[in-house]
């Protein structure tokens, strides 16, 4: 009976929250519907209730808001502060007894006055730093909204003076022409910029160490410090091999012994090309090749050989994401892009440990990689 009135009351709690998911639903489906925005068209009588009243001919009613947004343009992801402004059909009246062109038109002006001020408040949102600095900047571009809009009905006498109406048209519609509504802000990079990469490649000894060690398999990290087209790497390669045949002198490397390889590289690269796709950068600076292994003859000392010598390469990234932040950032007040990229890169050192045993490391790694400089919106 007990294990009854559970499964009762637990099919009731169910049913209840799908009802309220419903309704959630409903609500919000219903508020977008009552919305007009100005891209959605021109006024039309059918965006107003009738409404017989002596207190005036129509009144339009908006809202001015702005919210966080996220939208995606191809390979382009955009997190934004979207400035809001629309009408609200659903609380918005004409007098029937003044359903005429004259003042269909009166509020087409109002509604302009309001997509106006929500492109010059877009304008500020994207340049702002903080998020107090975004609410100052709300409360003063909605404070000059309403008295734009207060003085275009004034001077119109509430849309009865069609001259005034006109005049207003042409004013308003010059202001739209030349105020910036684009989904994506005109920004510059930083001079900065900062990197991380990994990922994994073959490789391989030629000259007599290719004769004594065998083909590697690598994983690869490291960082890019940039400046301008200028790039700093610190990189590092961890990898491991086996003795292809006894090596005999001061250190004793038996057949089929395991070898470990680590490469660290410090290089200076210069991007050659940087476009929305591609980005190409030679390199050359020091590279540090050491190789290590269990010494059985000496258990507590292993086997080590070290390396200084030149190492070059390229960088060759392929640009599959972009990510734009606008949003204020909390610890620099900064703008930030990011850019993920599918990065091939191919880099050679020289490997010289004794005379009787040299040769290049060979190596190429296919991994990802994410660069992010601070943007500034023009």
């Amino acid at each position: 009976m007990i294990e009854l009135i559970e499964k009762m009351t637990l099919q009731m709690i169910k049913t209840f929250t799908s009802i309220l998911f419903g309704l959630f639903l409903s609500m919000g489906a219903m508020a977008q519907e009552n919305q007009k925005n100005w891209r959605d068209g021109k006024l039309t009588w059918q965006d107003f209730s009738e409404k017989e009243s002596n207190q005036g001919v129509s009144e339009l009613k908006y809202f001015f808001s702005y919210n966080a947004d996220k939208l995606k343009f191809g390979d382009t992801t955009v997190i934004r502060i979207k400035a809001k402004g629309y009408m609200d059909k659903k609380i918005s009246w004409i007098n029937p007894a003044f359903k005429k062109e004259q003042y269909l038109r009166y509020n087409q002006v109002i509604f302009d006055i309001i997509e106006v001020h929500r492109r010059r408040l877009q304008v500020e949102i994207d340049k702002a730093k903080t998020y107090h600095e975004i609410e100052q900047k709300f409360n003063q571009v909605y404070k000059i909204c309403n008295n734009e809009i207060e003085e275009f009905s004034q001077e119109s006498n509430k849309g009865q003076d069609l001259n005034s109406i006109s005049f207003w048209e042409q004013k308003i519609s010059v202001e739209l022409q030349f105020q910036s509504d684009k989904e994506i802000p005109e920004y510059k990079n930083g001079n900065f910029g900062y990197a991380f990469h990994a990922g994994f490649g073959p490789g391989f000894f030629s000259g007599s160490l290719g004769e004594h060690f065998t083909p590697t398999f690598n994983f690869i990290f490291g960082f890019d410090f940039a400046y301008k087209k200028s790039i700093l790497y610190l990189t590092g390669t961890l990898a491991g091999s086996k003795v292809r045949k006894d090596y005999l002198s001061d250190e004793n490397w038996i057949e089929n012994q395991r070898a470990n390889i680590a490469i660290l590289d410090i290089s200076y690269g210069y991007a050659l090309i940087d476009n929305e796709k591609i980005k190409l950068s030679p390199f050359a600076g020091l590279g540090i090749t050491e190789l290590t292994g269990e010494n059985k003859d000496d258990k507590e000392n292993g086997l080590r050989m070290v390396d200084y010598n030149m190492i070059f390469g390229i960088n060759t990234d392929y640009k599959i994401n972009t990510r734009l932040k606008f949003v204020p950032n909390s610890y620099i007040g900064e703008k930030e892009k990011v850019e993920t990229s599918i990065r091939a890169r191919i880099y050679i050192t020289r490997v010289n440990y004794y005379e009787d045993l040299q040769g290049y490391s060979i190596n190429l790694a296919i991994g990802l990689c994410g660069f992010g400089n601070m943007i500034r919106v023009k």
